[in-house]
């Protein structure tokens, strides 16, 4: 009965399987038009599905302040209509992203340092069964596959429902239960509650969520499996300058217990000063911490002044008990209408109950811009603590004497008993003489303690024909006695759209072992709608963090469409350099399609894998859909996979399968 019910979701949720982009967006790369090469503009495009998010952009440590958004070609409004967290890479909407709508995210990331979020295919199912004036129920449930890791599927069903008995008080109900996991039905499910109701004196939330010890939905949730968990939040506005905020949670996961209660008073006696003092205990099976705050802050003009006094009192069963005091100071304003300063003064002090240890710390920031197209900024840090000192003096400055040429430079020294002595010191040029030429060199130098270490680099980057771009460069590394080089060349070639040509080779130079050598070679050519192949050939490629692999691997994709009649192809070799390992993938399918509603399909799959034996499995499909109509449609499939050892057959590990999929597309 479970299968039956999986794949009548899966196949649901098959028919549309073009929004994909619901929660993994389509990507798009594109270089920059700008001078920096390192800088590569992208677009992720999704599509709504009646949340919020989060949603998962393709990269982490987006550019800050880079990016567009844009819903149904209406750009929205950072902070207001959504936010954004650079350093993951997630956006959220203040609004959920209707269904239908399409939300698209244009963005700059910093090749050099960004990285790929972990990819997953998500598809999301809602099928309202009964809508009144009041209230609305629906089939609900999702499916998700990390892209990267094979047979790690997940299917979610269950119903969501919304109950609006006044006007100021919504209910809403979440029930989810995984249909192929394992254990009875409370240990595979999930269940959401959640209240809220609003006056013009009072806003009141009051939530319970449930995981079972199987429920793979738990993490979507935010919590662990094997969870119960109660809150409820209170506001109270008992004025248009004073409010209060109660909180309460508990939770039980895994047996183990824990609670929060928090209180806070927020007041504004007048209009730029604000006052607020809050209270929080939390208890975990390990530990006691029980935090208050009160703070001040002050803005008149151009200037905000901030104080803070922090206390935090903690009794651990591994640490024992503890508390700090932090006391801070801050200033920000503008001391002219080109300069900026900012201040901190910190004192923090951490007593336990055989020592006490207490911080220090000052601070002073000035940015300034004498003229334009110049930036300069200016830092000194002093930090005390017990009897030992460190003071960090920084330097900075960013300069564009005309549309063709940046330069930028930086220092730091620090010094002191806290740390070994150190000095940085770096300066890049940026320079586009031409539309068609753009040259970007750089070195910086650190000194820790006796140790210097000096890297160098140089980049050329020429487009002497349109469509055509050739760059080379080189970085050199010397830290004490070792020295190595990488030299990179790289050669883009697209004169038309019909094919398009990528080439990189780098070089790896040092003084010990021998030289390493990374090939890639990307080839696609699309000489019409109907037909399309690409191609890709790569020898020792390199990780995100800069580790070779020491592999080759190749592949070759083509996709053809003649009137009723698509072919979809791939096969990829990959050779293991170290233990010569080679795996050969290989992919066929045919469709023939009959009418709009009706079309067979036919596929063949190879994997043959070659170290000291030869493993190869051969898998054959057939199957028939047909649509009843363009809401429902149904589909038979058979599958037979065969293996052999050393060209052997091996009849008795023959497997056999066949599936009836019905099709509902919402």
């Amino acid at each position: 009965m479970h299968r039956a019910v999986l794949w009548i979701v899966l196949a649901g949720v098959m028919v549309w399987s073009a929004s994909v982009a619901a929660q993994q967006p389509v990507n798009v790369p594109a270089a920059l038009s700008s001078g920096d090469s390192s800088l590569l503009s992208y677009t992720d495009v999704f599509l709504g599905r009646n949340v919020r998010g989060p949603y998962l952009l393709s990269w982490k440590g987006v550019r800050a302040r880079s990016e567009r958004v844009e819903v149904d070609g209406r750009t929205l409004r950072r902070d207001e209509e959504y936010t954004i967290d650079y350093a993951a890479g997630t956006l959220v909407f203040v609004q959920p992203l209707r269904q239908g709508s399409m939300a698209r995210v244009i963005y700059e990331i910093d090749g050099r340092t960004a990285q790929r979020n972990p990819r997953t295919l998500q598809l999301p199912l809602d099928m309202e069964l009964l809508r009144a004036a009041r209230g609305r129920l629906a089939l609900t449930g999702t499916y998700s596959a990390p892209v990267n890791q094979p047979g790690k599927e997940t299917t979610l069903l269950g119903l969501t429902g919304e109950l609006l008995p006044s006007g100021s008080t919504q209910l809403s109900l979440t029930f989810l239960t995984d249909i192929e996991g394992r254990g009875r039905l409370e240990q595979k499910s999930g269940l959401r509650l959640q209240a809220t109701s609003k006056s013009e004196l009072a806003e009141w939330t009051l939530s319970y969520l449930s995981a079972g010890r199987e429920f793979t939905g738990a993490q979507a949730w935010r919590v662990k499996p094997d969870t119960d968990a109660l809150s409820t939040a209170l506001k109270l506005l008992l004025s248009q300058r004073l409010n209060v905020s109660l909180g309460f949670q508990q939770s039980e996961a895994g047996g183990a217990r824990a609670g929060s209660t928090s209180a806070s008073l927020n007041y504004t006696p007048s209009e730029g000063v604000r006052a607020v003092i809050s209270y929080q205990n939390q208890q975990t099976p390990l530990a006691t911490v029980t935090t208050t705050a009160s703070t001040l802050t002050m803005q008149r003009g151009a200037l905000t002044v901030g104080v803070e006094r922090r206390s935090q009192q903690q009794e651990s069963l591994l640490q024992g008990r503890s508390e700090t005091t932090t006391d801070r100071l801050t200033l920000q304003g503008s001391l002219t209408p080109r300069t900026q300063a900012q201040a901190l003064i910190e004192r923090q002090q951490l007593e336990t109950g055989q020592s006490a240890t207490e911080r220090a710390t000052a601070s002073l920031g000035v940015t300034t811009s004498p003229a334009t197209g110049v930036q300069l900024h200016t830092g000194i840090r002093y930090d005390e603590v017990a009897s030992k000192q460190q003071t960090e003096l920084s330097l900075g400055f960013e300069a564009k004497p005309s549309a063709t040429h940046r330069l930028s430079g930086s220092y730091m020294q620090r010094q002191g008993e806290l740390g070994e002595r150190a000095t940085a010191t770096s300066l890049r040029l940026l320079s586009t003489p031409r539309p068609t030429v753009q040259l970007e060199t750089g070195a910086s130098v650190e000194t820790v303690g006796e140790q210097s270490s000096l890297k160098q680099d140089l980049l050329l980057a020429m487009q002497p024909w349109q469509g055509i771009r050739l760059e080379t460069g080189i970085q050199g590394v010397y830290a004490g006695e070792r020295e190595s080089y990488i030299r990179t060349l790289r050669a883009q070639l697209a004169s038309s759209r019909i094919w398009r040509l990528d080439a990189t080779h780098r070089l790896r130079l040092t003084d010990t072992g021998v030289p390493s050598e990374t090939w890639g070679v990307a080839l696609s050519i699309t000489p019409s709608q109907a037909l399309s192949l690409t191609g890709a050939y790569v020898r020792n490629p390199e990780d995100a963090k800069g580790n070779i692999k020491r592999e080759e691997r190749a592949e070759l994709k083509l996709q053809a469409q003649l009137h009723a009649v698509t072919l979809q192809g791939s096969m990829g070799i990959q050779r293991d350099l170290l233990s010569n390992t080679r795996i050969t993938l290989a992919d066929l399918a045919l469709v023939y399609r009959f009418s709009p509603l009706a079309e067979l399909f036919t596929g063949y799959r190879l994997n043959r894998q070659q170290a000291t034996s030869a493993l190869t499995t051969h898998t054959y499909r057939l199957g028939y859909r047909y649509g009843l109509n363009d809401v429902l449609n149904i589909s038979l499939e058979g599958q037979m996979t065969t293996h052999q050892r050393e060209q052997l057959f091996q009849p008795s590990q023959t497997e056999y399968e066949a599936r009836l999929k019905v099709g509902v597309k919402f």
